[in-house]
């Protein structure tokens, strides 16, 4: 885990410093303490300086932007240029407490997004009763600018322009706070890619140390909450935040963080990445934005043979399920994917699904190839994202054109006529009749399942 936003320089510590510390080596693989003026954010550069696993922040809170002028930019350049700071910040506006005037808040904000853009490292956001301007310098100020959103509290309107933007999202105590139950539903539309997590340390203690000095090791408090609401396991989103935490501060990635996945887990399921390919564009999709979900990089470089995704698999029958599920279409690799799956289901899968676009019939040129799943795959989950042909050519956007809504509607009809179990999913996106959606669910007998859009 990664406590991305502590203050491990305040004197809150003073008295038993080094032991917090020496506890956050053995649980954490890094912590970034957060600076918040000129002679704090010093102070944080040497914690870090003293300590190979803790970086530092440098900049200038909107509490204390009235205490600088602009002529401070050339000093907070020289800090933000030491090799233990990966970031600009914690910087932005806060107009609850108004301890700086807002037209001084604005212009020290500004001359950090400047120095952001100039060095290239990210910069941590503040914001309080300022979603609203916030938003609006995110989409005209801060292009070319990565940015964190520290401490999100749920406000959609900030939440969207941020991840529209690229930015970060980072979850602190307040989501495990047993009322917080709207700022627990926005989760479900950050993109695994864009989440990270935070103490604000030694304030906004989680829900079972309430009361009590925050410590960056309570993040794990932050990591199991989420992991609940969004059934992940704990390490699913110890190792989410962990990777990206790496990506966004510029942190040395190990080997297995960083080279393309062939297979992944999730929960106890097992994902295969065939390919990178995909006859469809659909407009909610990832592809070409993201690389990495849920903290491994799905993005190959490479078609591997079938032989390389059983040697990693090894053992198929540990998992709950085996799940043909990637960056691109499995029925893009035909061959390998009956291989793998013939080979799977031998050595004692106990159940194989294959997430599609359903555009096999297509893809292939063929229409028999459901007889060669035969025993082999027990779910298609088609990809089907509408109740309609012009809805379906409006989201899903495929290559083939006319005539594509027809042969997936004819797969899913064919599958269930030969005895698999078949589910059609689609995306909430704007617009989407869900109604109509599980009308032709019922019509086509088949289980239905309705995701919440992840907005990039």
């Amino acid at each position: 885990m990664i406590d991305t936003h502590a203050h491990l320089h305040f004197p809150q510590f003073d008295k038993d410093r080094e032991e917090v510390i020496k506890e956050c080596e053995q649980k954490l693989a890094a912590v970034v303490t957060v600076g918040c003026n000129i002679d704090d954010s010093i102070n944080a550069v040497n914690l870090a300086r003293k300590h190979h696993f803790i970086y530092a922040s440098a900049g200038i809170h909107p509490h204390d932007a009235s205490n600088y002028s602009l002529d401070i930019k050339d000093k907070l350049r020289e800090i933000l240029s030491d090799d233990k700071v990966v970031a600009v910040g914690e910087a932005g506006l806060d107009f609850y407490r108004n301890l700086s005037p807002k037209e001084k808040q604005e212009e020290i904000f500004r001359l950090q997004i400047e120095l952001s853009r100039e060095i290239g490292k990210p910069i941590i956001i503040h914001t309080r009763e300022a979603s609203h301007e916030m938003s609006e310098f995110i989409k005209k100020e801060m292009e070319g600018v990565k940015g964190i959103i520290h401490c999100f509290n749920g406000d959609t309107e900030l939440l969207e322009t941020a991840l529209k933007n690229g930015f970060f999202i980072s979850y602190a105590g307040p989501v495990t706070y047993p009322k917080n139950e709207a700022l627990r539903e926005t989760l479900k539309k950050v993109p695994s890619s864009r989440l990270l997590v935070e103490t604000d340390s030694p304030y906004l203690s989680p829900q079972k140390k309430r009361g009590k000095r925050n410590q960056p090791t309570y993040v794990a408090y932050t990591v199991k909450t989420i992991a609940d609401y969004l059934d992940l396991n704990f390490t699913d989103v110890d190792r989410i935040t962990t990777v990206n935490a790496k990506r966004i501060f510029g942190l040395p990635m190990t080997k297995e963080e960083s080279e393309p996945k062939l297979v992944y887990k999730v929960r106890n399921n097992l994902y295969i990445n065939l390919t990178t390919k995909c006859p469809c564009n659909c407009v909610f999709c990832f592809r070409g934005k993201e690389n990495y979900v849920l903290g491994y990089n799905l993005k190959l470089d490479r078609e591997p043979i079938a032989e390389e995704y059983m040697y990693r698999i090894k053992n198929p029958g540990i998992y709950d399920e085996i799940v043909f599920c990637g960056y691109g279409e499995p029925f893009e690799r035909f061959d390998t994917l009956i291989k793998v799956a013939k080979w799977a289901k031998k050595m004692g899968a106990k159940k194989i699904r294959v997430n599609t676009n359903g555009l096999v019939y297509l893809i292939t040129g063929r229409e028999n190839v459901l007889d060669e799943f035969k025993a082999v795959v027990d779910t298609f989950n088609v990809s089907l994202n509408a109740s309609n042909p012009e809805e379906y050519y409006k989201v899903v956007r495929p290559s083939f054109g006319n005539g594509s809504f027809e042969s997936v509607i004819k797969f899913i009809i064919d599958a269930k006529e030969k005895g698999f179990n078949v589910i059609i999913s689609a995306v909430n996106i704007e617009g989407f009749n869900k109604e109509a959606f599980k009308s032709l669910a019922r019509k086509l007998d088949v289980d239905y399942r309705i995701r919440e859009q992840k907005i990039v």
